[in-house]
C-alpha cells in the first residue's frame, strides 16, 4: 500500500521522517507550509501526487502546518528513499 496509480500515472508514499537523505530532513518549516499551500514538492518543484492530500491540509492556517511539521520532525530518522513518481503513458491512462 505505498504506491498508488491514477491517470497522473504511479505515485509512492514519501518519506516524512527527518531523514536528511531520503525524507525532510533538509526542509525549512517555510518550505513544508509552502509545498502544503501550493502542492510542489519543496514548495517550487514538481506536482505533490496522490496519496498525500496537500489540499486538506492547505485548508489549515499556518500555525496548524507548523505543529504537523513539528510533530514530523520529532520522529526518528528513517533512511527510506522512494522512488520517483512514474509518468503515465503517452496517449492515455
Amino acid at each position: 500500500m505505498t504506491a498508488f496509480s491514477g491517470p497522473w500515472g504511479v505515485s509512492f508514499t514519501a518519506n516524512l521522517t527527518p531523514d536528511p537523505e531520503t525524507g525532510l530532513g533538509k526542509w525549512t518549516e517555510d518550505m513544508f507550509i509552502t509545498a502544503m499551500k501550493t502542492g510542489r514538492h519543496e514548495g517550487k518543484g514538481r506536482p505533490i501526487l496522490p496519496p498525500m492530500p496537500y489540499f486538506v491540509v492547505a485548508e489549515l492556517n499556518d500555525d496548524d502546518i507548523k505543529s504537523l511539521f513539528a510533530y514530523l520532525q520529532s520522529l526518528p530518522p528513517v533512511k527510506n528513499r522512494v522512488p520517483q513518481p512514474v509518468d503515465p503513458p503517452e496517449g492515455g491512462r
